[in-house]
């Protein structure tokens, strides 16, 4: 092979290599982070847990949140009805979900006893202790959350459980962390965590205004139901 050829073919090697690794970074980037991918459509939402949850009026109190402020924003989208399934967890699953969420960055692969749940948005009330997520969308257009039993710290606090299911839900909708203390989102990187939300008064952390901006963005006011299917993850 001639000189001119043998710089050619590095060259090109080297243009294809620095591609993949541009589409790469990009890849789990967006599958990390999470942030900013919306529904397409309505989600129906599915509570699996034991009979009688404490925590199943918490979710109650969640998605009426998550739908008032949708409205007050001028958002058309809102969170779908709520259905409640009495079923073992598969908390080995979702502990397992939860590590590789919070521990390393990058594409997550959605444990097959979280796969074909019930619901769109499955929320599971587990018994274990891990850290509480929301997870990735997976075929066909599907989440689940998983929320730790409130027996552990922090959850054992007043009033956090409340905030981290409200938290969660935010994440299941698209919205990502802040480094305010004080607000509902706020979450790795940034030093806060859930035993921030403790109050001896139930009370609901407030949203930024550019949380509240991005709502509007994601579900603007003619926001109508498509397919399409997301990827991405977060943790509290």
């Amino acid at each position: 092979m001639a000189p001119g050829e043998v710089g050619r073919g590095a060259r090109t090697k080297f243009a294809i290599a620095c591609a993949l690794l541009i589409i790469a970074s990009l890849t789990a980037r967006a599958a990390h982070a999470q942030f900013g991918v919306p529904w397409r459509h309505t989600p129906t939402i599915i509570i699996i847990s034991a009979a009688g949850d404490p925590r199943l009026s918490l979710v109650d109190e969640a998605v009426s949140f998550w739908n008032k402020t949708l409205e007050e924003v001028g958002s058309g989208f809102r969170l779908g009805p709520v259905g409640r399934v009495v079923q073992p967890i598969p908390e080995e699953a979702l502990q397992s979900l939860s590590r590789a969420i919070v521990g390393r960055p990058g594409p997550t692969e959605i444990p097959e006893a979280l796969r074909n749940l019930p619901g769109d948005l499955t929320i599971l009330l587990a018994d274990s202790d891990f850290v509480s997520f929301a997870g990735p969308f997976h075929a066909p257009g599907k989440r689940v959350v998983g929320i730790k039993n409130p027996s552990w710290p922090p959850l054992n606090l007043p009033n956090v459980a409340r905030n981290v299911l409200i938290h969660e839900l935010g994440h299941a909708i698209g919205l990502g962390h802040n480094s305010d203390p004080a607000m509902l989102m706020c979450g790795r990187p940034a030093s806060c965590r859930p035993a921030a939300f403790r109050s001896d008064v139930p009370r609901i952390f407030p949203l930024t205004d550019g949380e509240k901006a991005q709502l509007l963005r994601m579900y603007p006011a003619d926001w109508k139901p498509r397919s399409a299917i997301g990827s991405g993850h977060a943790a509290a």
